[in-house]
């Protein structure tokens, strides 16, 4: 990288991945952008972002294909996977990569996505490639192909290799990401273990995404709708994360840190500007979510410990049935148009 820009790939180019690649295009980057539903937008136009941090700008990738394979003959110094996780799909992740993996274990691969214990299975195949694991704080939306809402100021990207020890050009190369970031106008923190920071997250992600996916609310509406119950509930399953984090050994998981991200809705909810969730978003058009990667692996790990977990198994429970409905209305409308 020494005297040139950095290269990257950016694989998932949603409302994430499209503000990351604005960051990396003004660190100088050269990016080239995977997109699928969104392809002809961005290949003809680029994005639009509409937001408080960066203000209202229209930009291009350096290239954009539709299929990574387009890419094999590259090599990229960092590829940036923004897609969300789903542990056991099929193809892989390790497999939908591997175009631009095989043969260059130099290139660092960044996963900034929900959920925990999805690493191992992108180590197992890539085992020399520096793998460095990312915590998202955005709240941005793609409310259409190519155009992004960001409405506020958070902008933090936590980062650690995978795993903790791993030798010292891996942990370069996740500082040199960081900088990047930074030098593009986010927040970036490189962390000495990110599981930590991936189970503070978990505090977030497995109470409001499956509430909003549930209940069709913000997280600021949803504070307002049942007042106790729902704070009773939201918090609750928050401490149920917060004795499974001592369980599991994963220190700073803590009742202090809940109460700070528990504060965040509380705040929106007073200021009537709750939040959709990820999953909300994802319900809202119809596609799957990541129910696995940030609830059934929890659960799971529960049952291992013996740890009880009643609010999680349950919203599990619910949000595994939303999942399969998505999917059985999808297959129904494209036997529709076959038809």
């Amino acid at each position: 990288m020494s005297g040139q820009p950095a290269s990257v790939l950016l694989y998932g180019a949603g409302s994430i991945g499209g503000v990351y690649l604005y960051q990396l295009l003004q660190a100088g980057c050269t990016v080239t952008a995977v997109c699928r539903s969104n392809y002809t937008v961005v290949k003809d136009q680029g994005f639009e972002l509409s937001s408080v941090r960066f203000g209202n700008v229209t930009y291009r990738p350096t290239a954009v294909v539709r299929d990574i394979s387009e890419c094999s003959s590259e090599t990229f110094d960092f590829v940036l996977v923004c897609t969300k996780s789903f542990p056991g799909s099929t193809p892989s992740l390790p497999e939908q990569l591997r175009p631009v993996l095989e043969g260059r274990p130099q290139t660092a691969i960044v996963m900034a996505q929900n959920g925990i214990n999805i690493e191992e299975e992108v180590a197992e195949a890539f085992p020399h490639n520096p793998i460095i694991s990312g915590v998202v704080y955005l709240p941005g939306v793609q409310t259409g192909p190519g155009t992004i809402e960001y409405p506020e100021m958070l902008n933090l990207l936590e980062l650690g290799t995978y795993p903790s020890d791993a030798p010292a050009p891996h942990k370069d190369a996740a500082r040199r990401f960081a900088d990047l970031m930074v030098k593009g106008g986010g927040v970036a923190e490189v962390h000495e273990d990110i599981q930590v920071a991936r189970w503070c997250k978990l505090l977030v992600n497995t109470s409001w995404n499956p509430i909003g996916a549930l209940t069709l609310t913000s997280d600021g509406d949803f504070l307002l709708t049942s007042d106790p119950y729902a704070y009773d509930l939201a918090w609750g399953v928050m401490m149920e994360i917060v004795e499974l984090a001592s369980a599991v050994g994963v220190k700073g998981v803590t009742v202090e840190v809940a109460k700070k991200r528990f504060s965040i809705a509380g705040e929106r909810a007073a200021a009537g500007t709750g939040r959709e969730t990820s999953m909300l978003q994802d319900v809202r058009r119809g596609r799957t979510f990541e129910v696995e990667a940030i609830l059934g692996n929890v659960v799971r790990i529960g049952k291992e410990k013996g740890v009880s977990l009643p609010r999680l198994e349950t919203l599990y429970a619910l949000a595994k049935a939303r999942y399969w409905a998505l999917v059985k209305e999808k297959e129904e409308r494209e036997g529709r148009r076959e038809a």
